[in-house]
């Protein structure tokens, strides 16, 4: 995925999000980091807070239509996750992954990749690797913490159903990283495979019970994210998949963990909100 200029904001996440001591310590931890580290830590910090601030309502129409986000939930369903948006996706093994999903067409590939080499990489799917060899790949970094590789996983055989689905021709890698989810709110593609993530992390009756108190007196959501609806969210991530952003170790992995859960969660608050899914 292109790179793009981010912001350097040291004090973008707002107080309404629900995270200003988490982000305060981080704070703490990028003034006296050297150098290129505290740039990066800056970077997603201000990444993390862009993405609260964004109107997901917005980039969501202009994105996709209803018909093509049920069209997607539907065939999403038919397809790869029986329960979708209805019952939570489960956390899978890698090995267990690829033994329910191999034989959907597609090839996988997993490795580690050190912190100074890609850790910010979560994954990419290529539709074709070689002229001779028409299997699309998936690859996964499984450096990061299991839920942010299940996620991943879920978002790569997105692109793949999508492919399937639409008949798309690109043979371009489309890459996952948790430092780029706002260049998804303009990519129709890239914003379709995060909504499965996001109906399989929430679905329908756990995203009313969680996201849908979260409105004003005309019953459109804010912007923002409110205290009462992350401590919600944060709850459930932790009980459902074990995702603890406090015990994550590092400041910059707690960045990029906050970053995709700011995301999937505005996203799929949005798919409430504007299509009722």
């Amino acid at each position: 995925m292109a790179s793009s200029k981010r912001r350097n904001d040291a004090d973008a996440i707002r107080s309404s999000i629900g995270f200003e001591g988490p982000v305060s310590d981080r704070r703490k931890a990028a003034t006296t980091a050297p150098g290129d580290e505290s740039l990066r830590l800056r970077e997603l910090k201000g990444e993390a807070g862009d993405l609260a601030d964004r109107n997901y309502g917005t980039a969501l129409r202009q994105c996709l239509s209803r018909w093509e986000v049920r069209e997607i939930a539907d065939e999403g369903r038919k397809r790869v996750w029986p329960s979708l948006n209805r019952r939570p996706v489960k956390l899978v093994t890698l090995d267990e992954f690829v033994q329910r999903w191999s034989g959907f067409g597609v090839d996988f590939k997993f490795a580690s990749l050190p912190w100074k080499k890609g850790l910010s990489l979560l994954g990419f799917y290529v539709k074709k690797m070689t002229r001779e060899d028409n299997r699309p790949l998936i690859f996964i970094n499984t450096a990061h913490h299991p839920a942010l590789v299940g996620a991943a996983l879920d978002h790569e055989m997105g692109h793949h159903l999508i492919a399937q689905i639409f008949g798309a021709s690109s043979e371009q890698r489309s890459l996952l990283s948790p430092t780029a989810f706002k260049e998804h709110l303009a990519d129709p593609p890239e914003l379709a495979a995060d909504l499965l993530v996001s109906l399989g992390i929430f679905p329908a009756p756990i995203a009313k019970s969680l996201l849908a108190l979260d409105k004003d007196a005309e019953g459109k959501c804010q912007p923002g994210l409110s205290d009462a609806v992350f401590a919600k969210v944060l709850e459930h991530v932790a009980d459902r998949y074990g995702l603890r952003i406090e015990a994550i170790q590092g400041a910059e992995r707690k960045s990029q963990a906050l970053a995709a859960l700011v995301h999937y969660t505005k996203l799929r608050r949005a798919l409430l909100d504007e299509y009722n899914t």
